[in-house]
């Protein structure tokens, strides 16, 4: 296993890199689960999106200006973000999202694939693209009960715009981090620059709803956004070590790892076709990691 060094990570191998992804897979599908339970997501998502912000206005002072072509990368995905981020609140106030979450999550790391290769020229061996079609199946599976009597081309189309968004952000923020001479600095400013365009949005489009969260709802919002940040910020780090498909693809885990805390916490079912989604998925994994 190799070694790798971070002015704000201490010296991490393979495994620790690959345990940390599935830890920010963790936080991520967390998060999402706690803005669901928001009665207004799209306005729960933007708070979340502006406290994000502001925590990190501080930090600025503390790490450099970005320089050069990251400002172009920090421009690109923060409209890719606000886009992505006002487009999954909407899903989840009209709950599409059980029918086309696992579309736009799972053809994501296709997307991301194609565009690393081409211009990043990730080096991405033949297991790792076993490995890699593997994962996109087993989340691609998780639809199959949805579609079977529910198959809606305007929802496909829908799905496939959005995970083109998502392959975009994530290979705009790859390619950001690895042009910055500070991985920090562009993780910082990424966060910072994050909120204001989602909350202007909404404050715009539904001032009254921006202000009807009650204390408990804001303090979950508050959660959520501490645990979207860490999560993403440990997504960037470890693009700048490892190839941003690989990268990707574990991150999809989430999906996976939703089913299991709402059985956990909530005590839903999980279906047959699940478990077997999560072994196929965690196959893929392996054949990633093992290349």
């Amino acid at each position: 296993m190799g070694m790798f060094t971070s002015p704000f990570f201490f010296t991490m191998s393979e495994t620790g890199i690959f345990l940390l992804i599935l830890f920010a897979a963790l936080l991520h599908a967390s998060w999402n689960i706690i803005i669901k339970s928001i009665t207004d997501s799209q306005v729960a998502m933007s708070w979340k999106m502006l406290i994000q912000s502001i925590v990190f206005f501080p930090i600025l002072f503390f790490v450099p200006i970005p320089e050069g072509i990251t400002w172009f990368y920090l421009i690109l995905s923060l409209l890719l973000h606000s886009t992505y981020f006002l487009i999954l609140g909407s899903m989840y106030n009209k709950g599409d999202i059980t029918i086309i979450y696992p579309v736009f999550r799972g053809f994501a790391p296709v997307f991301v694939t194609i565009l690393s290769v081409i211009f990043l020229q990730d080096y991405i061996s033949a297991k790792g693209f076993i490995g890699i079609s593997i994962v996109v199946f087993g989340l691609l599976l998780l639809t199959r009960e949805n579609y079977k009597n529910k198959l809606n081309i305007k929802l496909l189309i829908i799905s496939l715009f959005v995970s083109i968004i998502i392959a975009l952000y994530t290979f705009s923020d790859g390619a950001g981090v690895r042009s910055s001479a500070n991985a920090f600095s562009f993780i910082v400013w990424n966060f910072f620059l994050g909120g204001w365009l989602t909350i202007s949005y909404v404050y715009l489009t539904n001032k009254s709803g921006l202000f009807k969260l009650n204390l408990n709802q804001f303090a979950l919002i508050t959660i959520a956004s501490v645990m979207s940040f860490t999560a993403y910020g440990i997504i960037l780090w470890s693009m700048n070590h490892q190839p941003i498909a690989y990268v990707s693809s574990i991150r999809e885990s989430s999906i996976i790892m939703a089913s299991l805390i709402s059985f956990i916490l909530l005590g839903e079912k999980i279906r047959k076709i699940r478990l077997i989604s999560a072994v196929i998925f965690f196959v893929g994994v392996y054949f990633i990691f093992n290349s």
